[in-house]
């Protein structure tokens, strides 16, 4: 399963939504997530429907602030929106036989609307015991490392007490350090880590291979994010390091195996003790 959200002003141009179709075509996106896209009502209902996904559902700008998109394909991956409001989509996905809860998030850059954002969320952690992910644009950072430019910053208290009280986890991240830039004004450019992936514990030990990586900024001040489930890397048998396993002394074989492998053949003592491998593994 592949999941990618990016906060995209204008996805109402004919270009943001040209690039859209690129990634689901490119990366075969199950879940696609659009965040701020500054359009609201039929004609963000008109864009979201010609993205090529089966399924949408909108929860509206304010004007030109805010507003989040949730796109599937309902032939890979089930997915139910179990509530919206207007700084989040929540959804229950099936996948794999396994159930979990997705937060799609676009908190307000205004720092006591989107506090009341924590506290919904930690409403809803406690009305839930399920494996839980939350991703993507916090606007706010946790630590000073995750800005660079500009006045110094050590992150909201509220966003960091919110993590820390529910135990969640932060995904980390493959690609560039920094997720949005200011493009540059007269404070200079600014960038930050405002986007990113959260789970709790539970989510985490469901899937264990799962990774974030910050793709290629585009057509936005900020770049989109993709999540895999699964690991990307095939484990490769030759590059194992042989380990020798103490348990195999007790079996009443051991010394014979051992003794027949090393008196077969004329090779050197490097090579005897390489082909030693195969009998043993």
């Amino acid at each position: 399963m592949i999941v990618v959200t990016w906060n995209v002003r204008g996805a109402g141009k004919v270009k943001c939504a040209s690039t859209i179709k690129d990634f689901k075509k490119v990366y075969a996106i199950d879940v696609f997530a659009v965040l701020e896209p500054r359009i609201s009502g039929s004609k963000a209902l008109n864009v979201a429907t010609n993205l090529g996904f089966s399924h949408y559902h909108i929860v509206d700008a304010t004007g030109f602030s805010g507003g989040v998109w949730l796109l599937w394909n309902g032939s890979s991956v089930s997915l139910q929106v179990i509530a919206h409001a207007s700084q989040s989509i929540i959804a229950l996905v099936h996948v794999r036989n396994k159930c979990w809860l997705l937060t799609m998030v676009y908190a307000n850059p205004n720092p006591r609307i989107r506090e009341s954002l924590w506290t919904y969320f930690d409403g809803l952690a406690r009305a839930s015991n399920l494996p839980w992910l939350v991703m993507r644009d916090f606007n706010d950072i946790s630590c000073a490392s995750e800005k660079c430019g500009g006045n110094f910053d050590s992150g909201g208290s509220a966003f960091v007490d919110w993590i820390s009280r529910n135990q969640l986890i932060d995904l980390g991240f493959f690609g560039s350090k920094f997720t949005w830039c200011n493009k540059r004004n007269a404070k200079g450019i600014i960038w930050k880590r405002i986007d990113r992936g959260l789970s709790n514990i539970a989510w985490r030990l469901m899937f264990p291979e799962a990774h974030l990586s910050h793709l290629p900024r585009i057509n936005s001040d900020h770049c989109p994010i993709m999540l895999l489930l699964d690991s990307s890397h095939s484990i490769n048998r030759d590059c194992i390091p042989f380990r020798f396993q103490a348990m195999w002394l007790s079996h009443p074989d051991f010394a014979t195996v051992i003794r027949d492998s090393w008196n077969s053949g004329t090779d050197h003592a490097v090579q005897k003790t390489a082909n030693l491998v195969s009998p043993l593994t």
